[in-house]
């Protein structure tokens, strides 16, 4: 027996999607909530859910004090058709760029241009940021505390970064925000500037 209904149409942006499972969830707009959505709840919409595809939706509380989406209906705006065709080439770079970075510092260590430890830091840092985009994914599914967008592009700043953009990848996690995605390349491009001017300086 369902617990608590929101009447008000809301409206987010699906964050993430199986289609094979048929279920994903739904970032509000404006908000750090998550909200589950089940197939079954655009019965009346013949169209395919995707990743950034914009809904609206009543919030439905659940018998285990859950919120969930229901009549639901796909609307106009979000990444839509016109995404479909760039968004996996757009992936492609974001993992080309990190893994071609480690491997970089990796080739500049065996010759002798930069220390063990600072390849070990990048490694290091990148997974921690990317176990804390998986932990922060998890969070907003089981509605519980978020991890700040703040703290998640400190990471980045601090030499994470390519374990952001692997996350952002291959867990579908914060893939769909711009701004978000704009201030990680902006903080990538100033670590890597500090980089280069601390490497030249040496």
């Amino acid at each position: 027996m369902k617990q608590a209904v929101q009447n008000d149409v809301i409206v987010g942006e699906i964050d993430s999607w199986d289609d094979t499972r048929g279920f994903g969830f739904i970032q509000i707009l404006g908000q750090k909530q998550q909200v589950f959505l089940h197939i079954s709840a655009l019965a009346n919409d013949s169209r395919r859910p995707q990743a950034g595809l914009r809904v609206q939706f009543h919030k439905v509380k659940d018998k285990q004090g859950k919120w969930r989406a229901e009549k639901a209906r796909l609307i106009s705006g979000g990444r839509g058709k016109a995404s479909r065709k760039i968004a996996p080439a757009s992936s492609r770079f974001n993992v080309t760029i990190a893994l071609s970075f480690v491997v970089g510092l990796a080739i500049a260590y065996l010759m002798q241009h930069i220390p063990l430890w600072l390849l070990l830091y990048f490694i290091i840092m990148s997974l921690v940021t990317f176990i804390t985009y998986a932990w922060d994914k998890r969070a907003a599914r089981k509605q519980r505390w978020r991890v700040s967008e703040f703290k998640l592009q400190l990471l980045s700043l601090i030499g994470g970064w390519p374990g952001a953009l692997l996350a952002q990848q291959w867990l579908r996690h914060k893939s769909a925000k711009g701004r978000f995605k704009l201030i990680l390349w902006l903080v990538i491009a100033i670590n890597l500037a500090t980089l280069y001017l601390a490497h030249s300086r040496i």
